[in-house]
């Protein structure tokens, strides 16, 4: 089945990605006081409807996790912290919705987003001596 996670493998990377992340914030305002420092959230990278079997809520739902913890981060670090969330926005424009804004699972050997060496379409990358997998 394709696209099948545990949120509890994700969660406590996002939690240390999140502390890491204040440290860097209390750096750059260390630095520089007067800067405007924005954090940046993820997308739901799946639409509603989903096109595939595999549990995609996950990926859905950890962006959510993601986002809560981000927007908290100024009240950790002490630093004001803007919270730009792009969720609204590619709203119908997730995997599986018509109009995607995120690339899909591309099913090989030689298809479009391969990188094998000697596929047509890669002709550019092989050329340029780059070696796919």
């Amino acid at each position: 089945m394709v696209g099948v996670c545990n949120r509890n493998d994700y969660t406590g990377k996002i939690d240390q990605a999140v502390a890491d992340t204040g440290t860097v914030i209390d750096e750059i305002a260390n630095a520089a006081p007067n800067a405007q420092i924005v954090l940046m959230g993820y997308p739901h990278i799946v639409g509603d409807s989903q096109c595939w079997a595999g549990d995609f809520d996950t990926l859905n739902y950890l962006a959510d996790y993601m986002r809560v913890q981000a927007e908290n981060q100024d009240r950790r670090s002490g630093t004001k912290v803007a919270f730009a969330d792009p969720v609204p926005a590619f709203k119908g424009h997730g995997l599986c919705d018509s109009d995607e804004w995120i690339n899909g699972v591309v099913a090989g050997p030689n298809g479009d987003g391969d990188s094998h060496d000697g596929d047509p379409a890669n002709q550019a990358l092989t050329d340029i001596g780059y070696k796919g997998s």
